[in-house]
């Protein structure tokens, strides 16, 4: 009986061992997650208040193949806007673009204002636009009882909606 126990207990110390010695050769392979480096050259310091949204941090704009604007907070993203044909995304959120710019911006919202804003276009086909003595170019007019001012020069695009208060700002980080 003695030998049946030992031999019982030498086939389970072996099995044990066996698999510890087969644990400790192989090589751990846990899931890293992909960190994508991001040039600090396209880093954007972004401002962007309205009623639903208030975020002052870091973004990066790309203009293709769509455009887009990453927001981050303490260096980790926190969702995407997506500007395409028809809508505006949030990270996986659409909407159509006109019902979209009017919740952002209020009643002087139109379809291709956001991407009009990112892109540094004229908004509102250029109503109010005058060049400072300093090149930058400033848009400031009254539309539908609202008052607007837009900037925007090489390092920076500044929409401020007097009236309500929105305020879209995206400037270069260096």
């Amino acid at each position: 009986m003695k030998n049946i126990f030992r031999a019982k207990n030498i086939s389970k110390i072996f099995l044990v061992g066996f698999v510890l010695a087969f644990i400790a050769c192989s090589s751990p392979q846990t899931p890293q997650m992909q960190v994508e480096k991001i040039n600090e050259n396209d880093l954007k310091l972004v401002l962007i208040k309205t009623n639903n949204i208030k975020f002052y941090d870091f973004g990066v704009l790309t203009t293709s193949p769509e455009v887009s604007l990453e927001l981050f907070k303490l260096g980790k993203s926190i969702g995407k806007f997506v500007v395409k044909d028809r809508e505006i995304c949030f990270n996986d959120d659409c909407a159509p673009k006109w019902p979209a710019s009017k919740s952002f911006f209020g009643q002087v919202g139109y379809d291709n204002l956001f991407q009009e804003i990112l892109l540094k276009e004229d908004i509102f086909d250029g109503m109010g636009k005058q060049i400072a003595v300093n090149g930058i170019l400033i848009q400031r007019f009254d539309y539908g009882g609202e008052e607007i001012y837009y900037e925007r020069s090489e390092n920076r695009v500044y929409f401020k909606n007097l009236t309500n208060d929105v305020t879209v700002s995206i400037e270069n980080y260096k």
